[in-house]
């Protein structure tokens, strides 16, 4: 039943129950046509239809290695890879191709050969023997790439697809080198075939375009090699003479510049002594030294022998004066050094003199500061007690002018 209170106007229907809500539209919307949305009819818009269910199944059970994700744009000899998915079929064809050539298989083995052989290298230099716990060592990897090797070079497929099929693995960049060459000799034309006009200029449009590309790895890589020779020449000189300055004293003592390039220089003139030509001049002046050595020595068995302590004192005084080579070779500089400092050291001293004077000065200010300040304490209290008389004299003033006042 309607409620009463709506049972009088017009236009209810008083005989049908009360309905609260509605899944029809509004009378405006119900006889709206339902028409489909037009579809823009366009050539450069491609419509394609997805299978689901195939590329559900072109991508179960792959799986992506974040650890080895590489969207760097390098221009090196391996391209970049972004996401590393892990695969165990390997395949060198074109997009859109279903089966490798006979020429693609082998490049592409080649391929993976040489990328194996860098990985063994690799690992042979960072692996130590002793640290090594794997099943398969590098030297067992490295033995049956030698046998794959042997085997691509007894399919002889030089012979069956021609020059293009192998490359050498040992050395790729010679081999394409020599494959350029010879690509180069054959568009050659015979030295006999000499033809004119038309055909000559269309023989010269006829010719195939290379591009050399400089690579700058390859010039670093040729530098560092230099450094690194240098570096091991450094330190077969540096194994050679060591550390000890006595060696270095021995070997440019007959040197200006106290340099090795001097003391080479004084070896090769020394060596040069020693030839045919020169023989015998040396042979004359080493006669000429023994005889005054006979000399001397005859000299000293004639004379009286010598006091034991006068000969101790003169040996000692050696070799003091002997340990005293080394230091008189740096005594000039430290003279040098001295005078240089001589200035800053005079300044020092005045300044020295000046930080005296103003401490000096500052204890006198300290003191008379201290007086300063007893003399404004008396006068302070002299103050307070004028100030208190004062007060005392202003009363008594007072007091007497109200007793005037009073009579």
């Amino acid at each position: 039943m309607a409620d009463p209170k709506y049972a009088n106007l017009p236009g209810i229907d008083v005989n049908s129950p009360d309905v609260y809500e509605s899944t029809d539209l509004p009378e405006d919307e119900q006889n709206v046509p339902v028409t489909e949305p037009e579809e823009i009819q366009n050539e450069s818009v491609e419509r394609t239809s997805i299978n689901t269910d195939a590329a559900f199944k072109a991508f179960k059970g792959k799986s992506l290695a974040l650890g080895k994700t590489d969207f760097s744009d390098s221009v090196g000899k391996s391209r970049t890879i972004g996401y590393f998915a892990e695969r165990t079929e390997y395949e060198l064809t074109e997009s859109g191709s279903k089966e490798e050539t006979l020429q693609q298989k082998i490049q592409r083995l080649q391929f993976e050969i040489r990328e194996l052989a860098e990985d063994v290298g690799k690992i042979k230099e960072n692996v130590s023997e002793a640290g090594s716990d794997k099943s398969v060592s590098p030297v067992s990897i490295g033995k049956q790439l030698e046998y794959l090797q042997h085997q691509l070079a007894d399919l002889h497929l030089e012979k069956l697809l021609g020059p293009e099929a192998t490359l050498d693995l040992a050395d790729p960049q010679g081999a394409l080198q020599k494959r350029l060459l010879t690509q180069l000799e054959s568009f050659q034309p015979p030295p006999e075939e000499k033809r004119k006009g038309k055909e000559a200029k269309e023989d010269a449009m006829d010719h195939i375009l290379y591009q050399l590309h400089y690579r700058p790895e390859q010039a670093q890589f040729r530098k560092n090699a230099r450094l690194a020779a240098l570096e091991e020449r450094l330190e077969r000189i540096e194994n050679a003479i060591g550390k000890n300055h006595d060696k270095m004293n021995v070997l440019t003592m007959d040197t200006d510049n106290k340099s090795l390039i001097g003391a080479v220089a004084t070896l090769n003139s020394k060596l040069s002594l020693l030839d045919a030509s020169n023989t015998e001049t040396v042979e004359a002046r080493l006669n000429a030294v023994l005889q005054k050595i006979q000399q001397i020595a005859e000299k000293k068995e004639k004379e009286p022998q010598v006091d034991p302590d006068k000969q101790k004192k003169i040996s000692e005084l050696y070799e003091v004066a002997k340990k005293w080579e080394t230091t008189a070779e740096v005594l000039p500089q430290v003279v040098d050094r001295l005078l240089s400092l001589k200035e800053l050291h005079e300044q020092a001293l005045q300044f020295s003199q000046a930080l005296t004077y103003l401490d000096t000065a500052q204890q006198e200010v300290k003191a008379s500061i201290i007086t300063q300040t007893d003399l404004q304490k008396q006068l302070q209290s002299n103050l307070d007690a004028n100030a208190k008389i004062f007060q005392q004299n202003i009363e008594n003033i007072e007091k007497r002018l109200k007793a005037l006042g009073q009579s």
